[in-house]
């Protein structure tokens, strides 16, 4: 399984939940009105690196792409 770093920008995230229709299972919206990432992991704060399925990969890159703030990242770890 790939591991992958996940980062959420802040100050560039609107809470438009995409991610979230896309992936309900690795995003979130956090009491802070920011995506999360589900998953545990290693974390700082919205960098989050863990293991993922390859299905999981691809719906990730799908929210990478879909967000319309680009406020979502990821890269191999």
């Amino acid at each position: 399984m790939p591991k992958l770093t996940v980062k959420i920008d802040t100050s560039l995230c609107i809470a438009a939940a995409t991610c979230v229709g896309i992936a309900p299972h690795l995003f979130q919206i956090n009491d802070e009105g920011y995506s999360e990432v589900v998953e545990s992991g290693d974390m700082r704060g919205y960098e989050h690196t863990f293991e993922v399925s390859d299905a999981d990969a691809t719906s990730i890159e799908e929210a990478v792409e879909s967000c319309p703030t680009r406020a979502i990242a990821s890269r191999p770890a």
